[in-house]
């Protein structure tokens, strides 16, 4: 039994002969299990009657999503385990082999300052159409925007340490989202993602799963939508704002520093976070392009300045992305 590991499994209203049959084979292997019974029904006690001779069990009383599992599983094992190294969380629908768990579980005690992702392989035959294409859109979203590859976004099957698991556990969101957004957050606190390639498993067609394709995509989606919002009714304001000043015969230099300024102000009202080096050279590379360009096109500013603000919000994406 392995003592520098402890796993946390989360679990809603499971299909039990799928679930008996996973532990079965799983507290063969470890001793450390914690488990949270995330407000399954009625039906449902006696098994966790007896889980709770062998094994703690976290018990909501109310469904209240496996993001908040997650993180007030990763909060008991904190306080719980402070002698073990690594947090290991696995879904019990059977997708996740014992092999596999121990893959991931090794190769984070080898990179203790990393998340490590047990990756499926989409291409298989096997796999869902929603899930291949859930996957492939997050995938591509977290590619473009963040300059983030990951071949398995929407993986349960994760590894970290102590400290790592400590970061990610102030990580907003409750349900599904948190495991999306915490791989946000491993980019801005420049944590490493490891990827272990493990088996592609759906039983049922993956019937036996929670995950909402529609409402839970939306969920996910909305922090993107709403940072790409904000930038773009940042630009626009201060679009206007540029063009009223010049028309009311303000001073160019004037009206273009004022215009800046509005954006950065919205960008902080909006998003809460601003990058200052980002900002200041945004501002730098439009007002040299703008200063330049307005000599030879000096009769439509407005024009001008809206080409050049495309050219900058393409600038901002891809330096946000670095």
């Amino acid at each position: 039994m392995n003592k520098e590991i402890v796993l946390l499994i989360p679990i809603y209203n499971p299909d039990l002969d799928i679930t008996n049959e996973f532990l079965k084979e799983l507290t063969k292997k470890y001793s450390n299990i914690v488990f949270i019974n995330d407000g399954c029904d009625k039906i449902f006690d006696s098994f966790f009657k007896d889980l709770e001779k062998d094994y703690p069990v976290i018990t909501h009383y109310t469904n209240l999503g496996k993001g908040r599992g997650i993180k007030n599983g990763i909060n008991y094992i904190l306080k719980k385990y402070p002698d073990s190294k690594v947090i290991v969380t696995a879904d019990c629908d059977g997708q996740h082999a014992i092999k596999d768990i121990d893959k991931v579980a090794k190769c984070a005690l080898k990179n203790m300052d990393s998340l490590v992702l047990g990756c499926r392989d989409f291409k298989e035959k096997s796999v869902p159409l929603r899930s291949m294409m859930g996957n492939n859109i997050t995938k591509n979203v977290f590619l473009t925007l963040l300059g983030q590859k990951i071949s398995d976004t929407q993986t349960g099957l994760r590894a970290m340490s102590m400290n790592v698991a400590l970061k990610l556990i102030s990580v907003d969101g409750e349900r599904y989202e948190y495991e999306t957004k915490s791989l946000i957050e491993v980019k801005n606190l420049h944590i490493p993602i490891k990827e272990v390639t493990i088996d592609t498993i759906y039983i049922n067609d993956n019937k036996a799963s929670h995950y909402n394709p529609v409402k839970d995509s939306i969920i996910i989606y909305k922090k993107f939508t709403k940072y790409f919002l904000s930038l773009i009714i940042s630009f626009l304001l201060q679009l206007y704002l540029f063009n009223k000043l010049i028309t009311n015969g303000v001073n160019i230099y004037l009206a273009l520093l004022s215009a800046q300024t509005l954006f950065v102000i919205l960008e902080l009202l909006l998003t809460r976070y601003i990058n200052k080096y980002l900002v200041l050279s945004t501002i730098l590379l439009e007002l040299i392009v703008f200063l330049v360009l307005s000599k030879y096109c000096s009769s439509s500013l407005l024009l001008l300045k809206a080409l050049i603000d495309v050219v900058v919000f393409i600038y901002f994406i891809f330096i946000k992305r670095l």
